[in-house]
C-alpha cells in the first residue's frame, strides 16, 4: 500500500507540474495568436484603406470622365448650333443681296446740328473720348452733321466743353 501511495503522490505531483507547463504553453500560444491576430487586423485595415482610396480615385476618375464627356457634348452642341446659325445667316445674306436696295429717304422737316470739335480729346475721360467718336469727331476742327434729337443732345451734353454746336437746316 505504501507503494501505491507513492505512485499516486508521484502522479499527483507530476500532474501538478504538468498543468503549469501546459498553462505556460497555452499562454505563449495565446500571445502568439494575439500577435498574429493584430497583424492580420492591421493588414486588413491597410487593405480596406487601400480599397477605399482606390474606390475614391476610381470615382474621381469616372467623375472627370463624365464631366469631360458632358463638356465635349456641350462643345459639339455649340458647334452644331453655330453651324446652323451660320447657314441661316448665309441664307439671309443671299436673300438680302438679291433684293433691290431701297434708297434712304431724306427727311426734310428734321433739323440737323453741326458739331465741331474745338478742344482735343487727349487726356479726357474714356466716356468722353468714346462719345466724340460716336459723334463722328476724330481730330480737332473736324465737323459732323447729326440729327437734332434727344440722343444726340445727350451726347453733346457729355462733351459740351470740347465742342461747338450750330443749327443747320
Amino acid at each position: 500500500m505504501a507503494e501505491t501511495t507513492k505512485k499516486e503522490t508521484k502522479t499527483v505531483k507530476s500532474s501538478k507540474t504538468a498543468e503549469p507547463k501546459a498553462e505556460k504553453k497555452t499562454a505563449t500560444k495565446t500571445a502568439a495568436t494575439k500577435a498574429t491576430e493584430t497583424k492580420t487586423a492591421k493588414t486588413a485595415t491597410k487593405t480596406a484603406t487601400a480599397k477605399k482610396e482606390t474606390t475614391k480615385t476610381t470615382a474621381k476618375a469616372e467623375a472627370k470622365a463624365t464631366t469631360a464627356k458632358k463638356a465635349e457634348t456641350k462643345v459639339e452642341a455649340k458647334a452644331v448650333s453655330a453651324k446652323a446659325e451660320t447657314a441661316v445667316k448665309v441664307e439671309e445674306k443671299k436673300t438680302t443681296k438679291t433684293a433691290p436696295k431701297a434708297e434712304p429717304k431724306a427727311k426734310s422737316n428734321v433739323e440737323m446740328l453741326k458739331v465741331t470739335l474745338v478742344k482735343s480729346a487727349s487726356g479726357r475721360l474714356e466716356k468722353q473720348q468714346r462719345t466724340l467718336v460716336a459723334l463722328g469727331l476724330h481730330k480737332v476742327h473736324s465737323s459732323n452733321v447729326v440729327p437734332d434729337n434727344a440722343a444726340t443732345r445727350g451726347m453733346i451734353f457729355v462733351v459740351k466743353h470740347l465742342v461747338s454746336v450750330e443749327k443747320v437746316k
